[in-house]
């Protein structure tokens, strides 16, 4: 009996925690996302200041190319704003990095509302030293700064053409 009631309790402790852990896939780009402590609806990418979204890694080089997060949620909340991260790194096919923004949320850091923190956008503008034919690796990570373990990380190999 006790055994049993310790399991049930086990259960409901875990069943009413807002934690969320999974990976999606974007087949088409190879945008791959893994999700920890927070709960997203869709990732993908898209291109130019207007987001329309594209289905291909072959990016013109001179693009601004956008990592889409929408219904981004389980944020920990102070006095009614969430307090989102992105921290940004551009390798090229050795490793080397050629940019690394640590948190390119900065302007955040007052925290935003809520409605605001649920679509998330990292910006890249591709260019100089990126060069035509070659590959790269971006990797976005973001976070939630009042919780660093709760995050989003993105990785995709873009081909400048």
């Amino acid at each position: 009996m006790k055994q049993t009631f310790v399991f049930i309790m086990t259960i409901l402790f875990f069943t009413s925690c807002n934690f969320s852990k999974g990976v999606k896939k974007d087949l088409n780009t190879g945008l791959t996302t893994s999700y920890n402590g927070f709960a997203v609806e869709d990732v993908y990418l898209t291109e130019g200041e207007e987001g329309k979204k594209i289905s291909s890694n072959q990016i013109a080089l001179g693009s601004l190319i956008n990592v889409q997060l929408t219904g981004v949620e389980n944020y920990v909340e102070a006095n009614g704003k969430v307090f989102p991260g992105c921290t940004i790194i551009l390798t090229d096919k050795a490793g080397k990095e050629l940019l690394n923004i640590p948190d390119a949320f900065s302007s955040m850091g007052d925290g935003v509302k809520k409605e605001e923190g649920n679509n998330l956008r990292a910006k890249l503008t591709t260019g100089d030293p990126m060069v035509v034919g070659e590959t790269y690796h971006l990797k976005c990570r973001f976070y939630d700064k009042k919780n660093t373990d709760s995050e989003i990380i993105t990785n995709v190999d873009l081909v400048m053409k």
